[in-house]
């Protein structure tokens, strides 16, 4: 009887299936900010809030987005206080503070969103202020 003795090989690929994601549903909790890199490469940024529970406390996450017709989405058509639902990369980076402490950041690297409802536009929420005065 010959048995066969199976050898697996690792290689520098493998390791470009490592990776981290995070799903969150939240809310725009802020305007679209736009930058520019050092490479001349446009990115937005802004936060999402998610509660949870209701009776919990609320989690505010700072997303980055590089991809450019998902910018164009965003900053077209979705108000802050939408309600979304985003897919991210995510890595922690550490970083020295200027009192000399460590800090550790969550870096959020947006790859999809789908807005599930829209924020309400600034002239329904003028005319919801006016007719309450």
């Amino acid at each position: 009887m010959l048995l066969r003795q199976q050898t697996r090989f690792f290689s520098q690929t493998a390791r470009k299936m490592d990776f981290s994601k995070m799903s969150i549903v939240g809310r725009i909790g802020s305007e679209f900010q736009e930058y520019v890199s050092q490479n001349d490469k446009k990115y937005i940024r802004y936060s999402i809030a998610s509660q949870p529970r209701r009776d919990g406390p609320t989690n505010w996450y700072n997303v980055t987005v590089f991809n450019e017709p998902q910018m164009n989405f965003l900053t077209q058509y979705v108000r802050k206080g939408a309600l979304v639902y985003v897919e991210a990369d995510a890595a922690n980076y550490t970083y020295e503070k200027e009192d000399g402490s460590k800090a550790t950041t969550l870096s959020l690297i947006q790859k999809d969103i789908n807005l599930l409802r829209n924020g309400k536009s600034e002239e329904s929420s003028e005319a919801a202020t006016e007719s309450t005065e």
